[in-house]
């Protein structure tokens, strides 16, 4: 099988020495606008052939003929690429997966992967299949809630927590956003969204705080709410209905508010510049190249990455709490593939999904989120890749 990588940053080059093991590849093409970044990955030995196309997306008009005899696509490229590369698969009769959504092209039209579901009739008519935001959180996030939920017989709610932590020498925080920088400062800046009875409801950025205690050795974290897809699909595909869904992530306190302020300031706008160095810059661009780029670590980086998912709500008569966590340390992700444990389970995530975007544990052609998915399947493939899991149940109050 020939698979198609688009993006060849932190995740896609991790995506590819994983599939490079796959013994049901025998081909990796790896597509990025640095051609000097694909052309590096061509060296890789083995069985596996790996080709490389530098490509802009930006400038897509080739992307079909590019992608044409390629199984399945994996876009780790920005989202905002999305729906691009997925009529790209189209003309080329590919499948699709992808690591993320964006938020609505514009205020107030549909969030990214409400318009990418769209494309569910043109897919299936053509006989193929996309997955979205097949990562860690979301991704994981999604199936894991879905197995949760399937062990009641109603849902109250459904709650989603990221968090972890990581110490980079020059940094006087351990709490930092180790994937995308630009994804990190959408989700901050888009208004989230909870799934409240029946619908969804924005809220105010960054609110509802509250104090999560995550697994050993995370500990207890400041969460916001931030949006996420998660809590777009869950509640249209786990075939039950659910009172509320809602999705949290561990900030930086101190964080949250410089970028709330500079927000404010009117700094953050695409098109408010600075001179550096002789030259005019974004701000934004500026602000973003402090924080540290994930990808780039130098290894080993101590601290963990955790992803916490419960489903509150009636099994038999008895109200309870089902719980997941994923829990990796950095250290044994950079055992693994030098990168963080956010990247390493992200990219390990969809090399699952494109493991079984093909077979029965997919619901069939169309667009589907991971939630969708056998949740059975999906976890005996974590499970045989030696990734982490654990399962709990408590009991839970009845409400007053």
């Amino acid at each position: 099988m020939k698979v198609a990588i688009i993006g060849v940053g932190g995740v896609g080059r991790t995506l590819a020495q994983l599939l490079h093991a796959e013994a049901a590849i025998d081909s990796l093409l790896l597509i990025d606008k640095e051609e000097n970044r694909v052309r590096f990955f061509t060296k890789m030995m083995g069985r596996v052939k790996v080709d490389a196309s530098p490509l802009d997306l930006n400038a897509p008009s080739n992307l079909p003929r590019i992608l044409r005899g390629s199984a399945v696509v994996v876009n780790t490229a920005p989202p905002t690429f999305n729906l691009a590369v997925m009529d790209a698969c189209l003309l080329a009769g590919a499948h699709y997966i992808d690591v993320a959504a964006s938020g609505p092209r514009e205020p107030g039209a549909l969030p990214g992967i409400l318009e990418q579901l769209q494309r569910h009739d043109a897919f299936r008519a053509k006989g193929l299949r996309a997955l979205l935001s097949m990562g860690l959180d979301p991704g994981m996030s999604n199936v894991l809630a879905r197995e949760a939920a399937d062990a009641l017989d109603s849902i109250d709610a459904i709650r989603i927590r990221s968090g972890g932590t990581a110490q980079i020498p020059g940094y006087a925080s351990n709490i930092f956003p180790l994937y995308s920088r630009e994804t990190f400062l959408s989700d901050i800046l888009s208004p989230p969204s909870a799934w409240s009875d029946g619908a969804l409801r924005e809220q105010e950025p960054l609110g509802d705080s509250e104090d999560f205690e995550f697994p050993p050795p995370v500990g207890v974290q400041r969460t916001f709410l931030v949006s996420h897809e998660e809590v777009k699909t869950l509640p249209r595909y786990l075939g039950k209905p659910i009172r509320r869904v809602d999705f949290k992530q561990a900030f930086n306190p101190e964080l949250i508010q410089a970028v709330l302020s500079l927000k404010a300031l009117g700094l953050l706008a695409e098109d408010r510049k600075i001179s550096v160095g002789g030259m005019w810059v974004p701000f934004r661009r500026a602000f973003l190249q402090a924080l540290p780029e994930a990808s780039a670590l130098v290894h080993p980086v101590a601290g963990a990455k955790a992803l916490s998912v419960e489903a509150e709500g009636t099994a038999g008569g008895t109200r309870k709490v089902e719980r997941r966590d994923i829990v990796m340390d950095h250290r044994e992700a950079g055992r693994r593939a030098g990168i963080t444990a956010v990247i390493y389970l992200t990219a390990a995530a969809v090399a699952i999904g494109t493991r079984l975007i093909g077979g029965p544990a997919f619901p069939g052609p169309g667009v589907y989120p991971p939630e969708a998915l056998d949740p059975g399947v999906v976890l005996k493939e974590w499970g045989a890749r030696s990734l982490p899991i654990a399962r709990s149940t408590r009991s839970a109050p009845t409400p007053i």
